[in-house]
């Protein structure tokens, strides 16, 4: 990245050793960026997961206070 891009070889030989590290480079920054998607893709499906069982949690703790404050305010 520090240097400036090489221009084109002009023979055959070097134009082929030219290509193939081009399609190298290009096929380990597709991986690179193929793998940085999968990773944010779990780390969210993971925070999403913890949230709902979370709310359900608060849900089944708002159900139950609810439940007792109605069974408090029936016994008086």
């Amino acid at each position: 990245m520090t240097d400036a891009p090489k221009p084109a070889p002009k023979n055959e030989d070097d134009k082929a050793a030219y290509l193939k590290a081009q399609k190298q480079r290009n096929l380990f920054i597709a991986l690179g960026l193929v793998l940085f998607v999968v990773l944010v893709f779990f780390i969210s499906m993971s925070r999403m997961a913890s949230g709902l069982k979370r709310d359900a949690h608060l849900r089944a703790v708002a159900a139950e206070s609810a439940a007792a404050a109605d069974a408090s305010k029936a016994s008086q």
